[in-house]
């Protein structure tokens, strides 16, 4: 019989304001964050209080980066989770990086309180690789 789990992902740790940069020549860092409210637009969203946060992947490697498979999570430290919305304007990682360029994403989650919250976000920039994890809190 084979594994019975996956094997567990490298993380590097990092404050809000602070880059994370991988051996893979990837350098990932939050570049905004903000507390807003959003307004229900399409069916399915809702309204109300969100944190939008602007990612950057900066390639300083000597191969392309993939960031299609880039996932990002936000989970606050009383046990809350911030649920992704298409309200807020996201726009997620695309395409690839190449060699010293840098991608940019938008993502939005609605979260209620938004303000004044300790918050962890996660940022897996292609499927397999590394991910950063950045903690502190929401202004």
């Amino acid at each position: 019989m084979g594994p019975t789990a996956a094997a567990p992902v490298p993380t590097e740790s990092a404050a809000l304001d602070k880059p994370v940069t991988f051996g893979t020549g990837a350098t990932v860092s939050l570049t905004k964050i903000e507390t807003i409210t959003v307004e229900a637009k399409l069916p399915g969203e809702t309204a109300g209080p969100a944190v939008r946060v602007t990612v950057s992947v900066q390639n300083k490697g000597d191969e392309s980066l993939d960031v299609n498979s880039a996932v990002v999570t936000l989970s606050a430290d009383d046990g809350g989770y911030g649920v992704g919305t298409t309200a807020g304007d996201p726009h997620a990682l695309q395409g690839s990086v190449e060699p010293g360029s840098t991608a940019t994403g938008t993502y939005v989650f609605m979260l209620d309180p938004a303000k004044d919250r300790e918050v962890t976000i996660s940022v897996n920039y292609a499927a397999g690789d590394p991910i950063a994890v950045f903690t502190g809190r929401t202004a």
